[in-house]
């Protein structure tokens, strides 16, 4: 009889400690290994990644140059289902640096076109966004707080919930705080079929091993949080301020990479940089092409195929124009995110020229942010050689003078839209 009680108090003794030990729901455990993750049937690019159960889905990308990234899983449900993960960038994220994890994707291939909705880590802002993709264009459903603003190793978790009715609600957690909170609810039914979710990563050169997802968790057929009885909140639009410029622009936009005598397969380009600290929004920009003596003699309007969206420099980020972005993509394998194509883009002359970017359609004092030159003989390497070879800047943030160009030293003859080799 004694050693009966003895197993019974022991046995009430194991199930008490052990429901006491089990996290609340919304609760994630950070810390141990992640094994749930590692063993989801990851597909994609692979070898661009670690994944294992001690990082879970670490970007790793051996050939440590700029560029795009993703991995997926199966997964062909949308409503009444649930995505949850965590996310930890060595950085703080930018336009040229950020992370998006697809919730739904008619596609396995998510550096192309695809039907979906996916959750963005950073970008422009330090915030996360709700966005839904129809073929190439993103449109924006629903911005969160800047929970990333000022951090240069932001660590959290993100919850998204989509019910039986097409409402979406995502929650975001740092690392730091004890709960989730709540950022927005929209509805939108726009696409109700998935092939799969994945991470879809963005990166300059600098950041090619920096993004680690883990904790990745996706629920089917739950029983979600939303309140069909509540108004959802109405899409956010994406209309970022229009940049006010001072008197004088001198320096606040620079050419850095020039393709003016592109191979067959290629196509021209100009690239532009901006060396503030500031995002800057404009509505269009006007490229000139001039004579040595400065005289203008063509002047090409520079803006989005909807003049109604503007153009968008980030501080420190790239802008490419050209007319044909398709073999610009497949030339230099580049993405289209920092990518305008101008379809009235003017012929820049194999034996060189001069050119300005200005902020009006007229010339004017103040209003030119830079002028410079272009020809063979800023080159670095033999004229037999430089066809298909774009002229790059040495040092970016610096002048245009002759002496700060030489020619691109990437493998595909530039780098348009991307940091300088």
């Amino acid at each position: 009889m004694r050693i009966y009680k003895v197993f019974t108090l022991l046995g009430l003794f194991i199930s008490i400690f052990y429901n006491c030990s089990l996290p609340a729901d919304d609760e994630e455990d950070s810390e141990g290994e992640d094994t749930a993750t590692s063993e989801l049937s990851w597909e994609g690019e692979t070898n661009k990644f670690t994944i294992n159960s001690k990082e879970g889905v670490h970007l790793n990308d051996p050939a440590e140059d700029s560029g795009t990234a993703y991995v997926t899983i199966p997964s062909t449900s949308v409503k009444n289902t649930r995505w949850e993960f965590g996310v930890h960038l060595t950085f703080n994220p930018s336009a040229n640096n950020y992370a998006r994890f697809y919730l739904t994707s008619s596609s396995n291939t998510l550096s192309g076109s695809l039907n979906g909705y996916f959750i963005q880590i950073g970008g422009a802002k330090d915030n996360v966004t709700l966005y839904r993709q129809n073929g190439d264009q993103p449109k924006l459903l629903a911005s969160g707080r800047e929970v990333m603003k000022g951090n240069n190793s932001p660590q959290l978790y993100i919850k998204v919930e989509c019910d039986n009715n097409g409402y979406w609600t995502f929650w975001t957690r740092l690392e730091s705080e004890d709960g989730y909170t709540l950022e927005k609810q929209v509805k939108d039914t726009g696409i109700q079929s998935s092939v799969c979710s994945g991470i879809y990563c963005v990166y300059t050169k600098t950041r090619c091993k920096a993004f680690t997802f883990h904790h990745v968790r996706l629920s089917n057929g739950v029983e979600t949080t939303t309140d069909p009885d509540n108004t959802p909140d109405k899409p956010d639009s994406e209309e970022p301020d229009i940049t006010e410029l001072p008197e004088d622009v001198r320096g606040m936009l620079l050419f850095n990479e020039i393709m003016y005598d592109n191979a067959t397969d290629g196509a021209e380009y100009i690239e532009l940089y901006n060396p503030t600290e500031q995002t800057i929004v404009l509505p269009q920009l006007f490229l000139y092409k001039m004579h040595e003596d400065g005289k203008v003699y063509s002047t090409t309007t520079l803006q989005n195929e909807s003049p109604s969206q503007p153009l968008i420099i980030a501080s420190k980020g790239y802008l490419c124009f050209s007319k044909y972005l398709d073999k610009i993509i497949q030339k230099h394998n580049v993405n289209r995110e920092n990518l305008i194509e101008i379809s009235k883009f003017p012929a820049l002359d194999n034996e060189g020229g001069y050119l300005a970017l200005s902020s009006t359609p007229k010339t004017g004092k103040g209003h030119t942010f830079d002028t410079c030159r272009f020809w063979d003989g800023m080159h670095d390497t033999d004229k037999s050689k430089t066809i298909g070879i774009s002229l790059e800047k040495k040092s970016p943030k610096l002048p245009s003078l002759n002496k700060n160009w030489r020619s691109s030293k990437h493998t595909t003859g530039g780098t348009p839209g991307i940091k300088n080799m």
